[in-house]
């Protein structure tokens, strides 16, 4: 598979071309891998780009103005060859258009850009969305990167938990299916610490809306810190892994959200979606920084 690669003298960055995937995050001076090595006997994937939804559309169908379109969970990009823009050690971009076969399951046009910035020991992600035409598109945008866990020989996934910046009181909402039922359930009861306890999965991801965090960072049972994920500005964010046994946590900041059963009876009244206008762009970044 094609790759790209960004390097300093902290940091090796991978980035597939294939969806523009951010595909490895390495220490140099550990020689330690942080990012999931996509191993499908868990989940294939490193950390997908999510565009144009975020999750599934309910039956994997919408409708628009009338008309029923197909899609898959988690939108085209992630799917789709992105074409090379820009790529020095430190800088990377990767761009995709619209074309007939996205027309056909999202019928707007767009110019999509995903940009890598490495400095120091933080790895910034943009995604950047283009409106090229006269009309206004509806849309999703979010991020899934999955991070090893465990990461240190002779620990469990369960040895490690995830600290928030903010004391937090926040409840999950609930999924069957992958489509939220609109029951919540309390996790933190003004706390900052969520624990990766075995179970933590077993309903699912856990999604959260309007939480007073902007960031959430990975420790073990020792106190030693690996990571700090900057979520800043995303109105939801997601926290999943496969299984109780699967090695990795995903920390997915998302502008939008699966859709609640029975779905939708028009895509732009779609919980989260954004409008964004004729000729005008959007733009979203996030970032993580290796401690």
């Amino acid at each position: 598979m094609e790759k790209y690669s960004l390097q300093n003298e902290r940091l090796l960055v991978e980035v597939n071309r294939q969806g523009a995937e951010l595909a490895r995050i390495q220490s140099k001076e550990t020689g330690l891998e942080y990012l999931w090595e996509a191993d499908p006997t868990y989940w294939g994937r490193h950390s997908s780009i999510l565009y144009p939804i975020v999750g599934r559309v309910f039956g994997d169908q919408y409708q628009f103005q009338g008309k029923t379109f197909q899609m898959k969970q988690h939108g085209v990009a992630r799917n789709l060859p992105f074409d090379l823009v820009e790529a020095d050690p430190l800088k990377l971009e990767l761009i995709l258009k619209s074309d007939e076969s996205t027309l056909a399951q999202y019928p707007f046009e767009f110019v999509f850009r995903a940009r890598y910035q490495l400095t120091k020991n933080e790895l910034a992600i943009s995604y950047l969305v283009e409106n090229p035409t006269e009309n206004t598109a509806f849309f999703s945008v979010g991020a899934h990167p999955a991070f090893r866990c465990p990461l240190l020989p002779g620990e469990q996934r369960s040895d490690y938990r995830l600290v928030f910046d903010q004391t937090e009181h926040a409840e999950r909402q609930l999924l069957e299916g992958g489509f939220r039922t609109g029951m919540r359930e309390g996790v933190l009861e003004e706390a900052n610490e969520l624990a990766i306890v075995d179970h933590l999965f077993d309903e699912d991801a856990l999604i959260f809306a309007g939480l007073r965090s902007q960031q959430v960072s990975l420790e073990n049972k020792a106190g030693q810190r690996f990571w700090t994920f900057d979520f800043s500005g995303f109105p939801y964010l997601g926290i999943w892994s496969k299984n109780a046994e699967a090695p990795f946590v995903c920390i997915e900041p998302w502008f939008g959200v699966a859709d609640k059963l029975g779905g939708y009876s028009d895509l732009k009244e779609k919980e989260g979606i954004l409008a964004l206008e004729g000729g005008k762009s959007f733009q979203c970044t996030h970032k993580v920084k290796i401690l």
